[in-house]
Order: structure tokens, then C-alpha cells, then sequence
């Protein structure tokens, strides 16, 4: 999946086996394409890391994902949801929020 490319050590070098060749993004923030994409990927300075997968379903041609990430070292809850065509992520949603500090109550993990 795409957060192991993402992944704090990952190998953002593999995005073209799980993305494209179209990719449309849902995140005012981000730019649709794989050109795109695949520069804020592979940059070693990218604010955005995941650092585990807590939670990952599928129906149909669609995934989600619940993620622990980090936003600039700050803790992040990340949900990401993807449709795919012949196997590959054409198609993305997220949202994002702050995990407050010593957060036991909020049910996110």
C-alpha cells in the first residue's frame, strides 16, 4: 500500500507500483497527477511521515486506512481512503488531526 512508500524508511522510489497512471487528489493541499505526487513522495524533507497502520479495510474498489503519523515530528490521526482501478491507487481522500498530548480518551488508537 501507498503508506509503506510513505512510511518513515520507506522506498518512496516504488509509488508507480501501487499509484497511477492518472491520480486524482481530493486535498486542496496537493496538486492531482503522478508528476505531483511523486516528487512530494520521494522528498526526503516531506512534512508528512506515517509511522504505523492501525487500521486498514477494503470494499469493493475502495481502501481505508487510520494511520499513526507524524506532521513535521508533531503526533498526527490520518485516515486516507483510495479507490483503485486494475490494482493500482487512482484515486485519494484524507483527513487529518492533531493527537493531543497524552491523549488516552480520544478512541483514535
Amino acid at each position: 500500500m501507498i503508506e509503506n512508500c510513505l512510511m518513515t524508511g520507506g522506498d518512496a522510489s516504488r509509488i508507480e507500483e501501487f499509484v497511477g497512471p492518472t491520480y486524482i487528489q481530493h486535498n486542496p493541499d496537493v496538486a492531482d497527477g503522478m508528476d505531483h505526487f511523486k516528487q512530494l513522495a520521494q522528498d526526503p524533507n516531506r512534512p508528512l511521515n506515517y509511522d504505523e497502520i492501525v487500521l486498514l479495510v477494503g470494499q469493493g474498489n475502495f481502501v481505508a486506512t487510520l494511520c499513526k503519523a507524524n506532521w513535521e515530528g508533531a503526533p498526527y490521526a490520518q485516515v486516507d481512503i483510495f479507490r483503485l482501478e486494475d490494482g493500482k491507487i487512482v484515486e485519494h481522500w484524507d483527513n487529518v488531526e492533531p493527537v493531543p498530548e497524552n491523549d488516552v480518551n480520544s478512541g483514535k488508537f
